[in-house]
Parts: structure tokens; C-alpha cells; sequence
């Protein structure tokens, strides 16, 4: 989800965090997933880096323009047989502020990753994918293909096909920045980076 732009939605911020076992066995894995993220970045060159690593593996020309705003919402369902294989639907909002930026007049893939703008765009998706071992020590799903629009008149097509991990752990829990940053290797999560993820499995 991340052109693959990872998905989010929440609110609110848990302290104690519950997680699965990174290699639980097969027959966990089916079911529905129901995940939500947001990320936000006050854009500084100090947390250049921590800010796309948080949005990784999508990457944002606004990482470059200090002083920016970018915000990352959205929520994906994923529905997973016994071998972690799924199809998944999802949408993202994706908010930017620049100094001096535009309206964004037609929303697509090469205005919202390699262009700047102040406003909203909104992106749906379908895709195919598979659970495994990712970024961290845990599972990651894993996007095989993903495929949709960005909300427009008319709306822009787009289209991706390769193995990417999504860095979105499929263990089901609450990640507070704290904790979802720790999974890229950060003690210390520089100021004006923030985030929360929630996954909920309902298992077959």
C-alpha cells in the first residue's frame, strides 16, 4: 500500500502493546486482517531520514522541502489463506503542506511521490500478495501486484507489479511511534515524526 503507500487510519495512543509471535505457525495466518496507520512528518533535514523510513517503501520529493507537513492515512483489509497468500483492498489520504504550494489539480502517482502541492489526495487499491519474513524480526505483508486510482475527474489510474514489502508487520497489535520506529532500528525517534498502526485478526 505503498504506492505502496502504507495504510492508516487511528487515533489515540496505547501504551501496552500486544504482538504475536514473529513466525506463528501456517494455520494462523488465514483469515481477515483489518490494518490502520497513520504517519505524520513535521519535515526538518534532522528527520529527513526517520520520515522516509516511516513511509518506506514509497519515497516523497516533500522529504526534501524542510518546513513541509506530510500526513499518511489509510486502512487495508486483507483476506489470507493457511499459507499467508491474500488479496487486499485499501485507501489512502495523503495530506501535504509546502511553503508556497498548490492545490493539487488532478491527483495521480507522479504529482503525489515526485511533486509537491498543499492539499488532499485520496488513493484506492486493490492488490495480491503473500505473508512473510520482512524488514524487522517479524512477518511483513508482502505485495505482489497492486492496481486502482486516485480520486479525480477523471480519475488516475495506476499500476504496479513486483515483489515489495510493505514494511506493515502482519502481527496483530498496537504499534505507538515509539514502538513502530524501533522496528527500522530507532532508539531515539526524532522530533516531529509521529505514528500508530493497528492490526486486528479475525482468523478463519
Amino acid at each position: 500500500m505503498k504506492t505502496v503507500v502504507r495504510l492508516a487510519l487511528a487515533v489515540g495512543i496505547l501504551q501496552i502493546v500486544t504482538i504475536m509471535p514473529a513466525h506463528a505457525d501456517k494455520d494462523s495466518l488465514a483469515g481477515r486482517w483489518h490494518l490502520a496507520f497513520y504517519g505524520k512528518c513535521v519535515i526538518t533535514p534532522a528527520n529527513r531520514r526517520a520520515c522516509s523510513d516511516l513511509q518506506s517503501p514509497a519515497e516523497f520529493a516533500v522529504f526534501d522541502v524542510p518546513g513541509s507537513t506530510l500526513i499518511v492515512a489509510g486502512s487495508g483489509d486483507y483476506f489470507a489463506n493457511a499459507k499467508g497468500e491474500f488479496t487486499v483492498s485499501f485507501v489512502n489520504t495523503i495530506i501535504e503542506s509546502t511553503p508556497h504550494g498548490r492545490k493539487p489539480l488532478h491527483c495521480s502517482n507522479a504529482l503525489v511521490f515526485e511533486g509537491t502541492f498543499t492539499g488532499t489526495c485520496v488513493q484506492h487499491g486493490f492488490g495480491h500478495g503473500h505473508i512473510g519474513k520482512g524488514h524487522a524480526t517479524m512477518n511483513d505483508f508482502i505485495e505482489d501486484d497492486a492496481s486502482g486510482w486516485w480520486e479525480g475527474t477523471p480519475p488516475s489510474r495506476f499500476l504496479e507489479v513486483g515483489t515489495v514489502d510493505t514494511n506493515n508487520p502482519a502481527c496483530p497489535g498496537v504499534f505507538d511511534t515509539t514502538r513502530f520506529m524501533a522496528t527500522f532500528g530507532y532508539k531515539v525517534v526524532p522530533k516531529g515524526v509521529s505514528a500508530r498502526l493497528v492490526l486486528v485478526h479475525h482468523r478463519a
